[in-house]
């Protein structure tokens, strides 16, 4: 969007790149939520896959939330006001609504679908008082219009963490200058999903398979989250040490080595760098264990290379284009 010319406009990008980041999110969601709640006026996506269908009602919960309910339609329009930054924006939305009340069509049919999308979504978040997650073209939405958290998610906070830590775990070891090609480093759930798979029919099953491994990690992220909302300082500043400790155990691996600078837009996002000497995390226990242990997952060049294969995104023209999108996102 243009805030100067009081406009916004469209940019085409990889349909792979969405579903990249799709994928990603998705893998994260399964394995780190201990419920994930959609409407159920909406639930095509999730019971076109049995093995998820399966699991209605334990880990998937759908509810059936009234649009017209005052909550969900008082935070929806507040959304809308906050989203539509610029004049064409706010113009577009007032005919998509008059357009949809008579014919039951949205004449910026697009737009509708983004902007209008998200904040209904906000708005069922409220219902719930659960957090919502975004579409990749909705979060890059909800990030140009500088749309703030209607709250604290540490389910989302702690996997934005741990891909960052990673950054700096794999970049942090190379001396100045010698940064080259561009890759992504994988978020760890990720990397161990795609290298569990043969092919992405098979990616469900392993994202449901590692929910008992990282069962301690996800009633931690839990523990966390009550904490931030029953407002305990003492707590929160116990869970808050623990990640600075293992910060600080992968700070003592990189100590002492000439370190060169990295950019970091999306938290996945760096350059190919040689893989470090990792460090003996034996002497840890309980969750800073498991936390050490989720972080120092490979860096998953292997599993990327398959996960283009399984998307026809082997050509240089296809890996040019995804290096083109990731790296605007600096």
């Amino acid at each position: 969007m243009d805030r100067n010319e009081n406009t916004y406009h469209w940019e085409e990008i990889s349909e792979a790149c969405v579903q990249i980041e799709s994928l990603f999110s998705l893998v994260n969601e399964l394995v780190l939520r201990e419920k994930i709640f959609y409407d159920s006026k909406f639930s095509e996506g999730w019971k076109s896959f049995e093995r998820l269908n399966s699991l209605d009602g334990t880990l998937l919960v759908p509810v059936d939330i009234p649009t017209f309910n005052p909550i969900v339609a008082a935070s929806r329009n507040q959304a809308l006001e906050l989203l539509c930054v610029t004049d064409t924006m706010r113009q577009h939305q007032k005919e998509n609504l008059i357009g949809y009340q008579e014919t039951r069509k949205s004449p910026h049919e697009h737009f509708g679908q983004v902007v209008w999308g998200t904040a209904g979504n906000f708005g069922r978040s409220s219902f719930l008082g659960a957090h919502y997650v975004p579409h990749p073209i909705r979060s890059f939405l909800l990030e140009e219009t500088g749309f703030l958290k209607p709250g604290v998610d540490m389910g989302t906070d702690v996997q934005e963490w741990v891909n960052e830590e990673r950054v700096k775990l794999f970049a942090g070891l190379t001396p100045l200058g010698k940064m080259h090609s561009f890759e992504l480093i994988l978020p760890p759930l990720v990397a161990e999903v795609l290298e569990s798979s043969s092919n992405l029919s098979e990616v469900l099953d392993a994202s449901l398979e590692l929910r008992q491994k990282y069962k301690k990690i996800r009633e931690w992220i839990g523990e966390y989250q009550a904490a931030i909302e029953n407002e305990d300082p003492a707590s929160v500043s116990n869970f808050k040490k623990t990640l600075e400790l293992v910060s600080k155990d992968l700070e003592t691996m990189r100590k002492g080595n000439e370190l060169g600078d990295t950019s970091v837009g999306i938290s996945f996002l760096s350059f190919k760098l040689p893989t470090p000497k990792l460090p003996d995390i034996r002497r840890f226990w309980g969750i800073r264990s498991a936390l050490n242990k989720l972080l120092l997952n490979r860096k998953g060049e292997k599993a990327l290379t398959r996960l283009l294969s399984w998307l026809d995104c082997e050509g240089e023209r296809e890996v040019e284009l995804i290096k083109d999108h990731f790296h605007s996102q600096k």
